[in-house]
């Protein structure tokens, strides 16, 4: 059995990858079809590196109206197609309409439609390499759950099942009587006297603390989670992870904490 790569990409980094790789997957086929084909519309030399920066202006810009950039969609790959055609037309729109930072319109319009397609193909085919590749559940987020023996398993079903690249490794179990629950093979239990050790040892990418009932956090086990937070571990409450990864509440603590999701004035 092939080993599990660790490599996970944050959401910010994520959002820099697309944006990066939009524009140089878009730029890079342009280049080669100009290469190859009689394709003299748009040109990538010295004297023209304007037409590129205001393509790829244009380009970033667009393609955050149409969420080609929201993290969650840009995973669906039926989503992305939509918003790329979208993206794609006003973008390319918006460049004829330019005057002087952009070419001339060419005496063959068909060249117009050369340029269009090369932009749709190009970006197809990087999101596409994006939704198998990093996207894809060998890029796990490594995760430490901060939980009891009780809640940690439907806690580990319902996220794992929504979203294969959170990978939960183990839990800090802060109950007090330590009740023997079954337990899946690979999670592992660990102490709670040294949680920074583990977060080191085990490459911990984040923490996720599910405790409802407020007395379970002690004050020893939370200076060490405000410690962790001012080095810079990244540190959130189950039902927000939960929320943002299903768009759904956690049932289970509605009832306990239906203040949470009261939709309370935002003026």
């Amino acid at each position: 059995m092939s080993q599990k790569s660790n490599i996970h990409f944050d959401i910010s980094e994520r959002k820099v990858l697309l944006r990066i790789f939009d524009i140089a997957s878009v730029l890079s086929l342009l280049y080669v079809v100009g290469m190859v084909f009689n394709f003299d519309y748009f040109r990538i030399d010295g004297s023209r590196w304007v037409w590129s920066i205001v393509l790829a202006l244009y380009l970033t810009v667009f393609a955050t109206i149409f969420e080609l950039y929201n993290l969650q969609k840009a995973a669906k790959f039926e989503i992305v197609v939509q918003n790329i055609i979208l993206t794609s037309s006003v973008t390319v729109l918006f460049y004829l309409l330019t005057p002087f930072y952009t070419p001339e319109l060419p005496t063959n319009r068909m060249q117009i439609i050369y340029f269009f397609l090369s932009i749709n193909i190009a970006l197809f085919l990087w999101r596409y390499a994006y939704i198998v590749l990093i996207s894809a559940p060998r890029f796990f987020k490594r995760v430490l759950l901060i939980t009891d023996s009780k809640t940690v398993v439907p806690i580990l079903e319902a996220l794992q099942k929504s979203d294969p690249n959170y990978k939960i490794v183990g839990f800090i179990d802060f109950d007090q009587k330590k009740e023997n629950f079954e337990l899946p093979y690979e999670l592992q239990r660990y102490s709670s006297e040294n949680i920074a050790e583990t977060v080191a040892t085990h490459h911990i990418s984040e923490i996720v603390v599910a405790t409802p009932e407020a007395q379970a956090m002690t004050i020893a086990l939370n200076n060490q989670l405000v410690s962790l937070l001012e080095k810079g571990v990244p540190i959130r409450e189950y039902t927000q992870v939960y929320e943002e990864i299903t768009h759904r509440i956690p049932v289970q603590h509605v009832e306990r904490d239906f203040y949470r999701y009261f939709p309370f004035s935002r003026s």
